[in-house]
């Protein structure tokens, strides 16, 4: 199907990945290996002080220094159940022609580990998250996707709408993608900034039960213009993929 310009004409669904995709924390669930009290008070200092990204880089040193092996870490994320239904809402859009990304402020060794254990890597078209390796001597060796400041909703290492924004730029301009319809779903704080930036063509679908919803319902209410989008919440992937199947035959 073509637009009027010419252009590819597609449908998006753009995911969170820590409860959204999979059902828990994907970097607490690897820092819990080290058990109560396996966090020292110097190294939770360094997430109030240096934010999330060199915390967990820290703990990812207390882990090999404690023996931890690569397959330990990759045993515990390939653990972690998905959200109900999300494999057969995503293997199901991609049939019917949907691009889906993930954007996250996670790990792309994580989020890699995960999808393919479940055989969903081959469906997502592409992943935004901050980059992962372990090195040769076993150590997870973690970075910050971007550094930023102009948007306060989101932290410094990682801005979800500014990502949204520009991978919408790209497939437009190089190539000649149009999306007719967006669907965003999410379940935190952090995914508020790429809800706001959804136009009259999207749909903020919020986790219910996390705090995404009201966050977002705040932020709506300081807008200096209507929000044009439409807010959806859901509680799995079947009534997430509902939910997207509904507004379509709207």
């Amino acid at each position: 199907m073509f637009s009027s310009s010419g252009r590819i004409l597609k449908r998006l669904a753009v995911l969170d990945f820590d409860h959204t995709v999979c059902e828990h924390n994907t970097d607490v669930v690897v820092r819990d290996l080290l058990g109560p009290g396996g966090v020292p008070p110097d190294v939770q200092s360094i997430l109030r002080s240096c934010g999330w990204i060199p915390y967990m880089q820290r703990i990812f040193r207390l882990l090999h220094q404690n023996g931890f092996k690569p397959m330990d870490i990759a045993s515990a994320i390939r653990g972690i159940p998905e959200v109900p239904g999300m494999k057969f809402c995503i293997g199901n859009l991609v049939r019917h022609g949907f691009d889906v990304i993930i954007i996250s402020d996670s790990n792309s060794e994580f989020i890699r580990l995960w999808n393919d254990f479940n055989d969903i890597g081959s469906y997502i078209h592409t992943v935004f998250t901050n980059p992962a390796r372990f090195d040769s001597g076993g150590l997870l060796e973690l970075r910050p996707y971007h550094f930023q400041t102009e948007c306060t909703l989101s932290s410094k290492n990682l801005c979800k709408g500014k990502i949204l924004t520009e991978f919408l730029r790209r497939q437009h301009d190089e190539r000649q993608v149009e999306y007719e319809k967006v669907f965003y779903a999410g379940d935190g704080k952090n995914d508020v900034c790429p809800m706001l930036r959804l136009g009259s063509n999207g749909y903020a679908c919020a986790r219910r039960g996390y705090s995404c919803h009201d966050a977002l319902q705040g932020a709506i209410g300081k807008l200096d213009q209507p929000y044009v989008a439409k807010v959806l919440q859901w509680t799995d992937g079947h009534e997430l993929h509902d939910l997207i199947w509904t507004e379509l035959e709207d």
